[in-house]
């Protein structure tokens, strides 16, 4: 497991007795509700009102009343609040802490379920014994989180995987993190496909299949991404010449910077920079 990768995020669920985060978010303001990261936990949201985008291994699922998002373990992923107010619920498993038996079946749920009534019925009622008001609330909320695994389970399954794959798959996977840091830790020096296979320890053919089919796009263009996010953040809080923040994030010939930042934000660097 990964122990310094920004991308990590770690879950302390040290409750035995419900080895489980419940929170209930509610978002006035249309904003990204967390940068891209992923865990070992199954996390689930619960769209009550208003609207919005997850990004799961970089394919947008929206979101609206009635929807339940699944992110697997192991899934890179970030969601924005659209359409506000935008009311949900998301709940965290420790599932091996909760139901052993489900987590050694290395299980994959669909990663969208909409208006499902029985899944409505049971976060209606775990929203109401959340809050841990009535008598043993603990107690309830963890029966109607193990129906709603069961129900999951017997309804909702994707895929199956057997211990070996569920293994590899998450040895792959933080081989990408660590490629990923490298090229945020990086991004001003000059990266290639090769190198970046080298940091993942895989070949650069097999390297970039994995980029593309978990990111979503290639090395490079991720790579191009995260400079053009870092040149306008010192467009934004620094007073860095145009063609020295070119320079400092790693963009060699000025007018490709141009170009490719013109066609990412839809304004020129000049036009960023001369903003009151």
């Amino acid at each position: 497991m990964p122990q310094h990768d920004e991308l990590y995020e770690l879950k302390m669920l040290s409750d035995p007795e419900l080895p489980v985060q419940i929170l209930h978010a509610l978002v006035l303001t249309p904003k990204r509700c967390c940068t891209l990261h992923w865990h070992e936990h199954l996390e689930m949201h619960y769209v009550y009102h208003g609207g919005g985008t997850v990004m799961l291994n970089q394919v947008p699922h929206t979101l609206r009343p009635g929807d339940l998002l699944i992110v697997n373990p192991n899934e890179l992923h970030y969601d924005t609040a659209e359409d506000v107010p935008y009311q949900s619920d998301i709940v965290i498993f420790d599932l091996k802490a909760l139901s052993p038996e489900l987590a050694q079946r290395n299980i994959l749920f669909c990663p969208i379920i909409h208006d499902d009534k029985t899944i409505a019925e049971l976060f209606g009622r775990l929203h109401e014994e959340s809050y841990f008001t009535k008598p043993a609330g603990r107690q309830m909320c963890k029966a109607l989180l193990l129906v709603l695994l069961s129900y999951l389970v017997r309804n909702y399954t994707a895929k199956t995987l057997n211990e070996r794959d569920s293994l590899q798959r998450q040895k792959d996977l933080e081989r990408l993190y660590a490629a990923l840091r490298y090229i945020d830790e990086c991004y001003s020096q000059p990266i290639t496909n090769a190198q970046l296979a080298e940091v993942a320890r895989m070949s650069v053919s097999r390297f970039i299949h994995m980029f593309r089919q978990c990111v979503g796009m290639p090395p490079m263009r991720y790579v191009s991404d995260v400079r053009l996010k870092k040149a306008m953040s010192l467009l934004t809080t620094s007073n860095m010449a145009v063609t020295d923040v070119s320079a400092a994030v790693g963009f060699r010939d000025y007018n490709n910077f141009g170009r490719l930042f013109l066609k990412r934000f839809g304004i020129t660097p000049a036009k960023v920079r001369r903003k009151p």
